[in-house]
């Protein structure tokens, strides 16, 4: 009797984006695992100061499930961050996880009397409405908030058609082939 040689389960593979302050975990992380892809975001700056930012290979991460390190360690950095992290699931990945190692504005934030502000409760609300990874017969139709579950009743329609008495008769033409 021969013996079959076992499939091993396939890992998959992630590509790993990151902050300039996440760079050298960024590095130390994808030296551990061949199965971890670093990517590299262009963070350039316009003449007034405001980020010019540009994901590389954006065209290359159709599909792959995309990480990013993220650090909130300074207020200055975050609105950039969150700008590539809005986008990063609207490139048509199959998902989209956010590692942020360090939760600063969570520690030592206390609302103690009317009038304090819970910073923390901000960025958790801010970070909640990272969009949902999309594909792409839904990505231009539905906010960020939404994630579409389509279905189609097309196969009980053709069993109630071929219920009917003359089912050999009917021919079904449909304008949109691509559809």
């Amino acid at each position: 009797m021969r013996e079959l040689p076992m499939e091993r389960p396939q890992t998959k593979q992630v590509v790993l984006f990151y902050c300039l302050q996440a760079q050298q975990l960024a590095h130390k992380i994808a030296a551990q695992s061949d199965h971890i892809q670093l990517q590299s975001i262009n963070w350039r700056s316009f003449d007034d100061g405001f980020r010019n930012l540009f994901i590389n290979n954006a065209q290359n991460i159709r599909g792959q499930h995309v990480l990013f390190l993220a650090s909130i360690s300074s207020p200055a950095m975050i609105f950039e961050q969150l700008s590539v992290i809005f986008a990063l699931p609207r490139l048509f990945v199959a998902s989209f996880t956010l590692v942020l190692p360090f939760f600063q504005t969570g520690s030592f934030e206390r609302m103690e009397e009317e009038g304090d502000v819970a910073t923390a409760f901000t960025m958790a609300r801010i970070l909640s409405n990272i969009p949902i990874s999309s594909n792409p017969e839904e990505r231009f139709y539905f906010g960020d908030n939404v994630l579409p579950c389509f279905e189609t009743r097309i196969p009980l329609f053709k069993q109630h058609l071929h219920q009917l008495p003359d089912a050999d008769k009917i021919v079904i033409a449909f304008p949109d082939d691509g559809a």
